[in-house]
C-alpha cells in the first residue's frame, strides 16, 4: 500500500521541497488472516530515487517483477519468514538526502528514524522493539543503512548494506573532476542535464557540506575550479561520512547491533566492492561481528536476489512474535 506522511523535520529545507512524503508498506500474506505483530525491514531507495520507484519502476528496471513479486517470493517460497517492509522516499531537489540531517535538504535521518518508524508502530502490528527492526538499501540508499543502523541501535537492531557508497576517495571524487571536464572553462553552476556526474557532485555536496550562505545551491564544493585542487576541509567533511571512516567513532553503538551484513557484486562498476572490503577489514580489526558477501553481479544487476537474500538473513537475525 502506498501512504503518506508530513514531517516537521523535512519543513523549511531551502530548495522548498515538500515535507509531505510518500510511504510505500508491504504487508506480509498472511497479515490479514491473522493477529500477530511482525520484525520490519526498511528498505531505503538509492540515488534520484522516490518511494514509489519501488512499485513505478522496479518492473521496468528489474525485468519482470515488481517488488511486491520480490518480497512475496521470498516468503513464499519459504526463504524469509514474514516480515512487513517499510519503503520510505529519501528524494531530495538535487538528488537524494542519503539519508542524513541537513540544512539544506532538511533531516531526513529524523524522519526515518522519529517519524516514519512511529508511524508505521502505530498504524501496523509490527514488534516495536529495536531487535525486531532491520534497516536495508541500495547504493545511497545502502550508505543510509549504514548512517542511520550505526548511529541508531536503539531503533534498528541489525542493518544490510547492498552496495553502499564507501571509500569516497576511490568512488566519489573521480565524479566531481568528470563533471569539471564538461565545463569548457565555464565556472560550475548547478548540475547539467543529462550528465550524472554534476548531479552527484552538487547533491552528494548538499548532504556533506551544506551552506547556507552560498545559494542557490548552497553548497561548498570539495574541489576547487578550475585547477582541480582539493578544499581539504571541504573535502573531510565529506569523507567525515565515509563508512571507511566513520566507524571508528561509532563503536560502541555498532557493537550494540544484533548483526551488520555487507553485501556487494564483484564487478560493481562505480568500485564499490573496494569499500566493502575495506570495510569489512577495518570492522574486524576494532571486534565489530559482521558478515561479508560477495557475489558476481555489478552494481544493480542482481538486486531483487539480493532483497531476498537480505530478508532471509533479516529472518535469522530479527526477533520475532512470541
Amino acid at each position: 500500500m502506498i501512504t503518506q506522511i508530513t514531517s516537521q523535520h523535512l519543513a523549511h529545507n531551502v530548495y522548498g521541497d515538500s515535507a509531505t512524503r510518500d510511504l510505500v508498506v508491504y504487508l506480509p500474506p498472511g497479515y490479514e488472516q491473522n493477529s500477530r505483530r511482525y520484525p520490519t525491514m526498511y528498505l531505503l531507495h538509492g540515488f534520484n530515487g522516490r518511494a514509489v520507484s519501488w512499485v513505478a519502476q522496479f518492473r521496468m528496471n528489474f525485468a519482470w517483477r515488481d517488488i511486491y513479486e520480490v518480497l512475496d517470493d521470498a516468503i513464499r517460497s519459504g526463504r524469509s519468514r514474514e516480515m512487513i517492509v517499510v519503503m520510505p522516499d529519501g528524494w531530495s531537489r538535487l538528488g537524494c538526502s542519503q539519508w542524513v540531517d541537513s540544512p539544506v535538504n532538511g533531516n531526513f535521518e529524523q524522519y526515518v528514524v522519529r517519524d516514519v518508524v512511529s508511524h508505521v508502530d502505530r498504524n501496523f502490528r509490527t514488534i516495536p522493539r529495536a531487535t525486531s527492526r532491520g534497516v536495508t538499501g541500495i547504493s545511497s540508499g545502502g550508505f543510509g543503512a549504514w548512517h542511520l543502523g550505526s548511529r541508531n541501535p536503539d531503533v534498528f537492531g541489525a542493518m544490510s548494506l547492498l552496495s553502499a557508497d564507501s571509500y569516497f576517495e576511490l568512488t566519489h571524487k573521480p565524479w566531481i573532476y568528470r563533471y569539471y571536464n564538461q565545463l569548457n572553462g565555464q565556472e560550475p553552476n548547478g548540475p547539467i542535464n543529462s550528465e550524472s556526474n554534476s548531479w552527484l557532485t552538487y547533491g552528494l555536496a548538499s548532504c556533506y557540506s551544506p551552506n547556507l550562505q552560498k545559494p542557490p545551491f548552497y553548497v561548498d564544493l570539495p574541489v576547487s575550479y578550475p585547477d582541480g585542487e582539493l578544499v581539504a576541509d571541504v573535502w573531510d567533511k565529506w569523507l567525515a561520512y565515509d563508512p571507511i571512516i566513520s566507524y571508528q567513532h561509532r563503536l560502541t553503538d555498532l557493537k550494540k547491533l544484533k548483526g551488520i551484513l555487507l553485501d556487494v557484486g564483484t564487478r560493481d562498476e562505480y568500485d564499490l566492492h573496494y569499500g566493502h572490503r575495506i570495510l569489512s577489514k577495518r570492522l574486524g580489526a576494532a571486534g565489530v561481528a559482521h558478515q561479508s558477501v560477495e557475489h558476481g553481479g555489478t552494481h544493480g544487476s542482481q538486486l531483487y536476489e539480493r532483497i531476498q537474500a537480505t530478508m532471509e538473513w533479516f529472518s535469522g537475525v530479527l526477533d520475532q512474535d512470541a
